[in-house]
């Protein structure tokens, strides 16, 4: 009984500790993400444009997108590929599940600079488009896209695994990312599966689980 007892604080010291890294990670991305699409206004005013509500549109759009295709690579390849120290933490991620221990590896990072790192070299291609090919407010939407879709990636990871509110559809959201964990082939988008659904789809027939971490 004391042991469970323990396992019950142990686990709600970790909930606490990490909703804490969550709401820093989350302000982070909304300042980074800010100061950027800012930096893109000021790329575009300095050009004279007016303002173009199709083109903010677009970029937003355009930068959901690039997140969710970002999140499926960066998944796939940096954290299940090969032995390296990336593949390591995320697995601990895999590991932990249904532990005291899960909360602590839930967010996407406990560093709020690996998230300013993450916006920043995400932003090169971005900005080099709007250098080179002046896309104007489209650029400042990308940026507000992909600020969006960590915040809203975080949350409802945290969601998925801390057993938070869910609409309905997310439920089947946390149905697929949860063969994920249960070594089944791909699924390496979390809530949104577009790039699962272009790239791996096909393999997901015999149903059978895979050797995935």
């Amino acid at each position: 009984m004391a042991d469970f007892d323990n396992s019950i604080h142990s686990r709600s010291a970790e909930i606490a500790r990490a909703r804490s890294v969550k709401r820093v990670n989350a302000i982070t991305a909304l300042l980074t993400g800010g100061l950027l699409a800012a930096l893109a206004f000021q790329l575009t005013n300095s050009g004279g444009r007016g303002f173009a509500p199709l083109r903010l549109l677009a970029g937003t759009l355009a930068g959901l997108l690039y997140a969710n295709a970002f999140e499926y690579f960066l998944h796939r390849y940096a954290l299940h590929w090969g032995q390296g120290f990336l593949v390591q933490r995320h697995g601990l991620h895999h590991d932990s599940a249904g532990s005291p221990e899960e909360p602590r590896y839930v967010n996407f990072a406990t560093s709020p600079w690996v998230v300013v790192l993450v916006f920043a070299l995400n932003a090169l291609p971005a900005l080099a488009l709007e250098l080179s090919l002046h896309i104007g407010l489209a650029t400042v939407g990308i940026f507000a896209g992909f600020t969006a879709y960590f915040i809203a990636y975080e949350e409802i990871h945290w969601r998925f695994h801390i057993d938070g509110w869910l609409p309905g559809w997310l439920r089947l959201a946390r149905a697929h990312h949860m063969l994920h964990h249960g070594g089944f082939e791909g699924r390496y988008n979390v809530f949104l599966p577009i790039f699962d659904w272009l790239f791996q789809s096909h393999k997901w027939k015999d149903g059978s689980p895979q050797n995935v971490r």
